[in-house]
């Protein structure tokens, strides 16, 4: 009968004593290619991308899928959703197009957290065009579209990978967290409320959805 919050957990019940330690430290492809986050610079971070799914309609119990590769984002994106009660689906980055619109379909996403691209070794690699041909094949499926995509800017302008946006769907996060408030209070979540489905590679069939709930996954963890 006890009410919780993953989110709450992880960053806002440091904030009083603890808000201007690091909470996240990164480190990117290349050397000197990093960066480091406080508890309250984490909050504030994490409240906007919450708020800006809600204003995309996503609400509690809706699925999210997350295709990233490993960037402070992809932690944030978990974070966002677990605050207002969303699930998140994370679908590993070098997935192909094909493997990300299975997961997709099975969760029944409609929001869909991506990247233009990443970086393999030092050569960049497009993320988003097998973000839209996945969204394609899956809107086929399912008999009705996924609704956003939120892409992050990973690779810069000069890296030469094309990154389409169709108007209506897609948008990119720095611009859309810079546009709502920091200001996003927790979900109440039952114990047994879902948290996040985690699907099996598929080598031996469809991919399995494994769905882990909140207060399971909090105990475990500090168990």
């Amino acid at each position: 009968g006890g009410k919780t919050n993953v989110c709450y957990n992880c960053v806002d019940r440091h904030l009083e004593k603890r808000g201007d330690k690091t909470a996240n430290i990164w480190e990117g492809n290349e050397p000197g290619e990093d960066s480091t986050l406080s508890y309250r610079e984490l909050h504030e971070q994490v409240c906007r991308f919450a708020n800006v799914l809600k204003s995309r309609g996503v609400k509690k119990g809706d699925r999210v899928s997350i295709y990233l590769p490993m960037e402070p984002e992809a932690a944030i994106a978990m974070l966002a959703c677990a605050r207002i009660g969303a699930m998140h689906s994370v679908v590993f980055g070098g997935f192909s197009a094909e493997a990300l619109a299975d997961r997709i379909v099975d969760s029944s996403c409609k929001t869909l957290i991506t990247a233009n691209g990443t970086f393999r070794g030092a050569k960049a690699i497009p993320m988003k065009p097998n973000a839209d041909q996945a969204m394609e094949s899956a809107g086929e499926r399912m008999g009705e579209p996924v609704e956003t995509c939120i892409v992050v800017k990973r690779v810069g302008e000069d890296s030469g990978i094309a990154c389409e946006m169709k108007q209506g769907r897609d948008l990119w996060w720095d611009e859309a967290a810079a546009a709502v408030s920091a200001d996003c209070p927790c979900e109440e979540m039952d114990a047994e409320d879902p948290l996040f489905i985690l699907y099996t590679s598929g080598s031996t069939g469809q991919p399995k959805g494994v769905l882990h709930t909140t207060g399971g996954y909090v105990v475990y963890a500090a168990t």
